[in-house]
Order: C-alpha cells, then structure tokens, then sequence
C-alpha cells in the first residue's frame, strides 16, 4: 500500500478531536502501543503497563465483542510479556507477525543466514555511535537513538547506503528509532488482513497511532471510511483527528467506553492475562 502525504511547505490546519461512537455504530479498535497507549522510555524493555490501562482494554474488548486489536512495531513475544498474554488480537513487528482474534498465527519466514546478516550489519553501526541502542527483534532489528539524537540523521545515511547489500529488507523510521525489516508488510496491510475475519469483518476500523510506521495503518483506514486518529503533533499525516498525547488518548478510550456501556450488555468474553 503506497502512502502519500501533503506538500510538507504547505500550512497544516489542526486537526479535530475523534468523534465518540454512536448508538448504532460497530467499531473495530486497531491501537498503536509505544507512544500511543505508553509514553515511550529509553530502553523498550523499561516500559510498564499499569493495571488501570489494562483493565480499560479488556473491557472495550468485551464491550467491542473482541473487535479490538493492538498493532505495534513490538514483536508478539514482547507484547504478551508486556500485557501478559492478552486474548485480543495482536500484529506484531509491524505486521510480519500476526495473531487473529481465534488463536490462529501467521508470521513471515526469514531465513537464519539472512537475519545474522542484517543483525551483524546492526550491530557494527551501533558500535560505530555510541549510545545507540541495538534491539534485536529476531527477523528485524531496530536500532534506537532515543538517548542520542545527534546520531539519528547520520546513522539514517549510513543505513540507507548499505541498504542494497540487505536484499529483503527495508529501512522502516520511526520517532528516534531506525528498523531494518523485511520487506512486504506494514501495519495497514496488518489492518487489512484483521479486517478480513471475525469479528472484524463489517466494523468500522477506528485507528490510533503516533508514529510514521502508523501512517499505513490510516491509509488501510481511511480507504474503509474508519476514524484515523494521530497522537501527538508529528507532520505530514494521513490521520482525520488527533489527540495530544498518551494521556489524552487513554482519556477519550475511557470516554469511549462509557459510551459503548450506554448501549447492550457486553458477551463474556474470557479476559485472561494480568497486568
């Protein structure tokens, strides 16, 4: 899925505030993790789920019937340890994971040689500046200049030229992170293929997300008429609304269900998992 942005020289009027749902409305919740439900930490591994948070997604997933999903450049291994093994669905590594709302797993193949390659090539740039940190995400790698963003541009560079010699993989940029990852996948693709399934299907596709790996996941959005919804301020995006944060995005989730309590009582969805 090509994503185009507007003419970055061009003035950007605010964007609204997301609607609330109305009494006839069926959602689909696809939530970005770090930067949109969490405020991001130096070391991916120093970030906590609080059992409020928690506790608000396992309810909208029992309100939403199980139409809720998280869709996070984390792989799945590192959202279950996050969330404990949550029953809704998940994509993780921006796709190239995915586990459907029945369980069933799909995840692209990489093979051994290949991901050594790339993790080698990794792992000599984060030598070359210190203070980078190295991720290793097992089929990508992702390297994080969050506590020195002085080498952000430079490592963009070096990456981009060594690009050819990783064929199969691609440069995905984040916000103060660099991932080198397969190619063919992104989170509207993810979208999509959630879309595709119960209890998905037929909803409308509500989407939030902070970074410009997200930014797929409002095209797949907006193509179905859904609600994508930027948190944060980054620019160029493809979002219709945004929210000024974390916190403001847990805020309008909250507002969101207790307008969904407003209407039938929830099926029992088993929650599972802890916080």
């Amino acid at each position: 899925m090509s994503v185009s942005f507007p003419a970055s020289d061009m003035p950007v009027s605010p964007l609204p505030a997301p609607p609330l749902p109305g009494t006839e409305d069926r959602w689909a919740l696809f939530l970005d993790v770090d930067g949109t439900l969490l405020e991001f930490a130096e070391r991916p591994d120093d970030v906590r789920v609080e059992p409020t948070l928690y506790a608000l997604l396992a309810e909208l997933y029992a309100r939403l019937d199980g139409a809720l999903a998280l869709v996070s450049g984390r792989s799945l291994g590192g959202l279950d340890a996050l969330f404990g093994s949550p029953p809704w669905a998940m994509a993780g590594l921006h796709g190239l994971q995915l586990r459907h709302a029945d369980g069933e797993m799909r995840e692209t193949k990489v093979s051994a040689s290949r991901r050594t390659l790339v993790l080698h090539t990794a792992e000599v740039l984060a030598r070359a500046h210190p203070g980078v940190l190295l991720e290793n995400k097992d089929m990508a790698v992702a390297l994080h200049c969050r506590s020195v963003p002085e080498h952000y541009d430079t490592l963009h560079t070096e990456i981009k030229r060594l690009l050819p010699e990783l064929h199969g993989y691609e440069l995905q940029a984040g916000s103060q992170v660099l991932e080198l990852k397969p190619v063919g996948m992104d989170k509207g693709k993810a979208v999509a293929e959630l879309l595709e399934r119960a209890p998905f299907a037929g909803r409308l596709p509500v989407y939030l997300g902070d970074d410009l790996t997200d930014e797929h996941g409002f095209a797949a959005t907006n193509l179905e008429n859904g609600i994508s919804v930027r948190v944060g301020a980054r620019e160029p995006t493809l979002a219709q609304y945004s929210l000024p944060g974390t916190s403001s995005a847990q805020a309008w989730l909250f507002r969101v269900l207790n307008v969904l309590k407003q209407g039938a009582v929830p099926h029992a969805y088993p929650f599972g998992g802890n916080a």
